[in-house]
C-alpha cells in the first residue's frame, strides 16, 4: 500500500511542477526580419514597399521616424483600385495570443492617409481596424490595430487585408 501512495505522490507533484513550469513567452515577429526564434518572416502581396528610407520606395511621400519604428524597418502598402485583389500581409505563429502593431500617418498632403483592414484567423474573420486622419502631421508609433486573446495553443495564420481607399504601414507583431 504504502508504494503505491509514493507513486501516486510522485505523480501528482510531477504534474503540479509541469503547471508550474509552464510560463507564457513573449515573441516578436518584425515586418521583414521576421521572428529570430523560428525563422518565420512574414509573407506580403503584391504592392507592398520596405524599407522606403533605405530608398527601396525613392517615391513614398510618407516617411515616419526611422528611430521611432520596430528595428528601424517597415512595409507599406496603398489599395487605390476599386475591385483590385486586395494587399495582404500573413503571418504564421504557434502561441494563445497575437498583437499586431503599425504606423498610423494623420495628414499627408495630397496623399490618402485612412488606415482600413480586416483580418482573418486560420480562415476565419477576426475584426477590422479603421483610422481616420486627423488635422494633424505626427505619425503614430505601435498602435495595436489587432489583439487576439485566448487562442488554442496550437499553429495559426493571421491575414491582414488592406481595404480600399487605404495606406498601411506594418511594423511588427507580438505573440504569446
Amino acid at each position: 500500500m504504502l508504494p503505491c501512495f509514493f507513486v501516486s505522490l510522485a505523480f501528482l507533484l510531477a504534474q503540479l511542477l509541469a503547471k508550474c513550469l509552464a510560463v507564457s513567452i513573449n515573441r516578436t515577429i518584425d515586418d521583414t526580419n521576421g521572428d529570430p526564434i523560428t525563422g518565420f518572416i512574414p509573407k506580403y502581396s503584391s504592392g507592398w514597399h520596405s524599407d522606403p528610407l533605405q530608398g527601396l520606395c525613392s517615391p513614398c511621400p510618407v516617411q515616419p521616424d526611422e528611430s521611432q519604428v520596430f528595428q528601424k524597418t517597415w512595409h507599406d502598402t496603398t489599395n487605390e483600385v476599386p475591385g483590385a485583389t486586395l494587399p495582404s500581409v500573413t503571418l504564421e505563429f504557434t502561441g494563445t495570443a497575437i498583437y499586431l502593431f503599425c504606423i498610423v500617418p494623420n495628414t499627408v498632403p495630397n496623399y490618402i492617409t485612412v488606415v482600413n483592414l480586416q483580418f482573418t484567423l486560420d480562415n476565419a474573420t477576426a475584426g477590422t481596424y479603421q483610422h481616420f486622419q486627423n488635422k494633424s502631421n505626427v505619425f503614430e508609433y505601435s498602435v495595436p490595430v489587432l489583439s487576439l486573446e485566448n487562442l488554442a495553443n496550437k499553429p495559426h495564420t493571421l491575414v491582414a487585408e488592406v481595404i480600399f481607399g487605404s495606406l498601411v504601414l506594418f511594423d511588427y507583431a507580438n505573440y504569446t
